[in-house]
């Protein structure tokens, strides 16, 4: 296929393997606006997104953030990082009073990545301990410290890490005593945990494991990290996935906080368990993070988010959803299974080779997926919350039609 003007552009300021999948997916011309669940590109033809890596719960351009955008645009961006941010901290007061009681404390992060690492150095500052524990599957970012405890990346990583990190899964039976025993060890800051793994396919962890985590965290003064980055504010169908229940020492808070239009991600820590000497202003200090502009944009989510009627949607959205999918996966031996909660979904294939295809056949039906990074078997389905019924039905008839387009392995 010739490629366009676009694709060559891209290309060339990219990389020629950037622009592959636009040239085999048709994708010749640019995104250039968006709103709501839609993406139109710069020759008017639309897109429904599914996809986004799991930011746009809310939609593109939602008028509510927006409008607190553009407001505080005429006063302030960026923090000039010497006085107290009035809006920083009204964003860091709303983040604790959404949170758990023993949450009590914010600091702030551009991205989910950041946010991990925050945490990491904060629980080593706080326990003296430098070793860390996270689940199979899991992933919590690209830096090099995230990385590390990204299961599926952690043996990809260029750049030597020095503190150990142990894995363990919480699908073996027999595995909660390699925890305990490495628990035991008293070498252990923290364990980082997702309640639901999404690059590890959207599998949830069992309630009963989180609570197993917490005791045993607890009982050894290690400190339990859960990455909400992904599950969390609304994504689940409740406002967090599990910290009301686990009661976190630290909390990761990204992706859905910027609003769609800004990355903004938090650590909410427990002062109790993270002592003020561990948020060392030098080691956790940032140019960016914390300023009037992202304070105002995560002001904004927040308020949306914690509205009941929200969560509700999301959850009667997310339900429909999966039952239109699990009728589709009924007559289609081409996927193996639907799971997920809220609007968070995901449409496991029956091979990666599979999932590559429905990828590329759904674009060229107008839908936008993506697939999960540490099991590309697994596509994310991940609609936004403002989505109609009827473009949420459209959007998943025209995704069946890709599953049905795509050849399967003899």
């Amino acid at each position: 296929m010739a490629a366009t003007g676009f694709v060559d552009r891209y290309a060339a300021a990219f990389g020629r393997n950037k622009a592959l999948l636009l040239r085999m997916s048709g994708l010749t011309a640019g995104e250039a606006s968006a709103e709501g669940p839609w993406i139109r590109d710069e020759k008017g033809r639309r897109w429904l997104d599914f996809g986004s890596f799991g930011v746009h719960l809310i939609g593109h351009r939602n008028p509510e953030v927006v409008a607190a955008a553009e407001r505080q645009l005429g006063r302030m961006g960026l923090s000039g990082k010497i006085l107290g941010n009035t809006e920083a901290t009204a964003c860091a007061e709303a983040l604790v009073a959404a949170t758990p009681a023993n949450l009590n404390r914010v600091s702030f992060a551009n991205t989910g990545s950041e946010a991990v690492e925050l945490a990491m150095k904060m629980a080593a500052l706080a326990t003296d301990r430098t070793e860390f524990v996270a689940l199979r599957g899991s992933y919590h970012g690209k830096t090099a410290g995230a990385l590390h405890i990204s299961d599926s990346f952690a043996d990809r990583s260029l750049l030597p890490l020095a503190a150990p990190v142990h894995f363990v899964d919480p699908e073996v039976p027999g595995d909660e005593a390699r925890l305990r025993a490495l628990l035991d060890t008293g070498a252990v800051a923290a364990v980082f945990v997702e309640p639901v793994r999404g690059e590890g396919g959207v599998r949830p962890v069992a309630p009963s494991y989180l609570a197993f985590l917490r005791e045993q965290t607890e009982r050894t003064g290690t400190l339990l990290a859960l990455d909400e980055i992904q599950t969390g504010l609304g994504r689940c169908g409740r406002l967090w996935r599990s910290a009301a229940e686990v009661c976190p020492d630290l909390l990761l808070v990204g992706k859905v906080l910027g609003g769609g239009l800004l990355p903004l991600a938090a650590v909410v820590h427990a002062s109790g368990r993270v002592k003020e000497s561990a948020a060392d202003p030098v080691v956790l200090a940032s140019s960016f993070a914390g300023g009037a502009l992202a304070g105002a944009v995560g002001r904004a989510v927040l308020d949306l988010v914690s509205q009941d009627a929200f969560l509700t949607n999301v959850r009667e959205l997310g339900d429909h959803a999966r039952t239109l999918l699990d009728e589709m996966r009924a007559r289609e031996p081409r996927i193996a299974a639907v799971r997920g909660e809220g609007l968070m979904i995901g449409l496991e294939a029956a091979d990666a080779s599979v999932a590559g295809h429905i990828v590329l056949e759904a674009a060229k039906r107008g839908v936008l997926v993506s697939f999960c990074l540490s099991d590309p078997r697994v596509l994310r389905v991940y609609p936004s919350a403002g989505i109609d019924k009827s473009d949420l039905e459209d959007g998943i008839a025209r995704l069946a039609e890709a599953v049905a387009a795509s050849p399967m392995k003899p």
